[in-house]
């Protein structure tokens, strides 16, 4: 069985669609999570109380900031079904669901942002492009940030493919590693962006999830399941 390093912390979620798929996946966490303080968290909270328009690019997110029960019932324009799925598991309503990350989103609520009261709650080290984008087009935008993700270096461990899914996995992948020799799938433009600095990665998702990586990484290997 074709073993893939899973870079993310949060192995019980991002694995079991690799083992769906026939792969055997490895947890070699890349990154440590760094939540903000609880006044950074409580502000956030209370100005999403007030929105329009609650942006939300992350599954993290949305945990960290209701960690025990409902949302606002406010629109919430979201990246990817993880982050759907955890906003509707509090009650919440997506109204605007991207599939490729915020640059998508963003175009996608053209329409609303220059009117609308919109609150942002995301990690420290967004990547600043798309982020500028949004910046310019949300005259009423409001932003936190809610969290950090730290790179640490991965043990070592015998793998034929690595998935990452954020820039800084990446950047913990090479405190200890290399690439050489590897199959290298990404989730997202920014993630792809920080692989191809040191070479280019061989599989994208097609959109915004493990279970869509899992699928382009077996297809990639060609893994009878």
């Amino acid at each position: 069985m074709i073993r893939v390093a899973i870079t993310t912390d949060r192995f019980g979620a991002a694995a079991p669609p690799f083992a769906d798929r026939g792969l055997e996946p490895v947890p070699m966490p890349c990154i440590r999570f760094e939540p903000a303080g609880p006044q950074v968290l409580d502000r956030a909270r209370q100005a999403a109380l007030g929105a329009d328009l609650l942006i939300l690019t992350s599954a993290r997110s949305v945990e960290l900031l209701w960690p025990g029960g409902s949302m606002p019932g406010v629109d919430v324009a979201a990246v990817g079904e993880e982050t759907a799925a955890a906003v509707t598991t509090r009650r919440g309503r997506v109204t605007v669901l991207g599939r490729s990350g915020l640059a998508s989103l963003t175009d996608k609520m053209m329409d609303r942002l220059g009117s609308s009261r919109v609150v942002f709650p995301h990690a420290a080290g967004t990547d600043p492009v798309p982020l500028e984008t949004l910046r310019a087009r949300a005259a009423g935008l409001t932003e936190f940030e809610i969290y950090r993700m730290v790179p640490v270096a991965p043990g070592p461990f015998p793998v034929r493919a690595v998935a990452f899914a954020s820039p800084s996995a990446v950047a913990g992948w090479f405190l200890s590693h290399d690439l050489e020799g590897l199959v290298v799938g990404v989730i997202g433009p920014a993630t792809w962006a920080a692989v191809a600095r040191h070479r280019e990665p061989d599989v994208a998702a097609p959109h915004p999830s493990h279970r869509s990586l899992a699928q382009a990484l077996a297809s990639y290997l060609e893994v009878d399941h």
